[in-house]
């Protein structure tokens, strides 16, 4: 998948922290609407994004590799 930079901006969000471990995704969502400009349901969708249940649990080992990949540009 190739990242657009607000896909970028949606990951980095939970690679640098802002969204913690654990965060309802409809908070997520909410978030990266508000804040980004951007959803993030097809970034979960693709497999980039971990979550359980109904919330986010982080970056999955793709989601990471696009991250960097992405970073490198």
């Amino acid at each position: 998948m190739e990242l657009s930079q607000t896909d970028f901006d949606i990951l980095n969000a939970i690679k640098s922290g802002r969204v913690e471990s654990g965060t309802l995704i409809s908070h997520f969502v909410d978030y990266c609407d508000n804040a980004i400009g951007g959803n993030p349901r097809p970034l979960i969708e693709a497999g980039l994004i971990k979550s359980e249940n109904d919330s986010v649990e982080g970056l999955t080992e793709a989601g990471l590799k696009a991250w960097e990949n992405y970073k490198k540009k």
